[in-house]
């Protein structure tokens, strides 16, 4: 059984990196937005979104996720609805059941 460290690590240290690599690409490319603009509302650096923007961020490490649930992830960002996107995130993470998840997004 995977202890709720590990579990905490991975999504930290693998997960959550993709999911905000891949929103970062619908941001500049669909929704226009400056690096500086998407580094705000992901919580990163802009300095690492233009790593995820150049595709040296980020490897998908096997994660499939959606284009779907990286576009809803990233209006949820735009509108700002936190609580959106933090549910998709669960429902998309590898690592169990929403229901008991008790990782944040930042």
């Amino acid at each position: 059984m995977i202890s709720k460290k590990e579990s905490y690590d991975y999504v930290a240290a693998k997960f959550i990196p993709i999911v905000r690599s891949k929103a970062a690409m619908v941001l500049f490319s669909e929704y226009g937005l400056t690096q500086q603009s998407i580094s705000k509302m992901l919580g990163v650096s802009q300095a690492e979104v233009s790593k995820y923007l150049s595709g040296k961020g980020t490897k998908d490490e096997g994660i499939k996720i959606s284009d779907r649930d990286i576009e809803a992830f990233a209006q949820s960002i735009v509108i700002k609805d936190e609580y959106n996107a933090q549910k998709i995130v669960c429902g998309i993470c590898p690592k169990g059941a929403s229901k008991s998840c008790h990782i944040m997004i930042k």
